[in-house]
């Protein structure tokens, strides 16, 4: 599995996916493990869903597609326009509704066999309801024809637009400081843009192969406000960003090589507040991210829920844990085993019930879902 992971880490990532799911909830903090209530499927025939934002009782679902897509039924090696953003409506009713809104999105498929696809991987709107895709990329930038590596703009009206080559300037800062004592060994030059959040005035990034949070400026410049740390084993694959209650932004790490090698419990939740950030000056890039949470595992998706509480997808533990804002380190609760498969996005509504994309990483046409439960 290799969509949400830097292209440094794809040695483990065969490894990983041939595991047994672990049995246990997160080593950290008092887990509780529940059955979930009654689970609702209320989308299904996506192409690799993976990041959602939900705005009112709509529900956006970024679709990382099939690449190439000529082989029956599924994903072909190469690059193509087969990503896409479903909406689906009525998300709180008993008979939800769905619809492609976006096509014709760029998706790359680098390895036949099921989890090697690369497209688009967050969604966002601002206030104006302006939609913003954020595309990953595998390694190097420059594929040429694709919007791999970019924030794109898709206004309610008029043509699309991409707003920053974020790929691409990770992957030239990378190179910077590639051998750098700091930097992962052997895994600088890198860059696979993950995760996506819009507040008002701002745009964040996460990169999953760069290891960095960037704020998008309104003019496209990308400034580089944080660099995620390496683990006692490999780098730490930071996958999500959202904001928390007290403005800071929350990153979620995938921490895979650290799964395949330690077991449960190696990812973390770092916190990062934004006015502390100085792009300019190094060190502080190096040291502004701190440990909120830890004890987690393989984090692919994050976010805060309108009573405030922290929920994270594991992708490999196949399962959603809430971790309460005022008291992280207990009282943490996860849902989902036994019903989720390799899940990423999560969003949640005022009454609090969960939506989860599942499913997440296929070859087969149409395999995704969106599901929701009410914890």
């Amino acid at each position: 599995m290799c969509v949400l992971v830097g292209s440094a880490a794809l040695v483990v990532a065969g490894v990983a996916s041939s595991w047994a799911v672990r049995p246990d909830g997160p080593s950290a903090g008092a887990a509780s493990r529940f059955t979930v209530p009654p689970v609702t499927v209320i989308a299904t025939g996506l192409d690799n869903p993976r990041g959602m934002v939900l705005k009112g009782n709509n529900l956006y679902v970024a679709e990382a597609g099939l690449g190439a897509g000529s082989n029956p039924g599924g994903a072909a090696l190469g690059t193509g326009a087969t990503g896409a953003i479903s909406i689906v409506r009525k998300v709180w009713s008993a008979t939800p509704t769905q619809a492609k809104v976006v096509t014709g999105l760029s998706s790359y498929t680098y390895s036949e066999g099921g989890l090697q696809t690369i497209g688009i991987d967050s969604v966002a709107l601002d206030r104006s309801g302006t939609g913003f895709a954020l595309l990953g990329l595998f390694g190097e930038p420059g594929t040429a024809g694709t919007t791999l590596g970019d924030l794109v703009r898709y206004p309610t009206r008029g043509a699309s637009s991409t707003v920053a080559t974020v790929g691409a300037v990770d992957y030239a800062w990378t190179s910077a400081h590639a051998g750098d004592s700091w930097a992962p060994v052997d895994q600088f030059p890198d860059a696979n843009p993950y995760g996506l959040v819009t507040i008002p005035g701002h745009t964040y990034t996460i990169d999953a192969g760069a290891n960095t949070l960037d704020e998008v400026m309104a003019d496209g410049t990308v400034h580089v406000l944080a660099f995620i740390p390496n683990t006692p084993t490999s780098d730490a694959v930071p996958t999500c960003v959202t904001k928390g209650p007290d403005g800071a932004l929350y990153i979620g790490t995938l921490a895979l090589k650290d799964w395949v090698v330690h077991g449960p419990g190696t990812a973390t939740v770092y916190r990062v507040a934004p006015s502390a950030t100085d792009p300019t000056n190094l060190s502080t890039v190096l040291n502004v991210a701190t440990v909120w949470a830890t004890g987690l595992s393989t984090i692919s998706g994050c976010t805060f829920s309108p009573a405030g509480n922290f929920y994270a997808t594991e992708m490999f533990a196949n399962d959603v844990v809430k971790v309460p804002f005022a008291t992280p380190t207990s009282g943490r609760k996860v849902y989902g085993t036994g019903t989720l498969s390799q899940p990423d996005g999560v969003a949640v509504d005022a009454k609090g019930d969960v939506y989860v994309s599942d499913r997440t990483s296929s070859a087969s046409a149409g395999a995704g879902r969106v599901v929701r439960f009410a914890p």
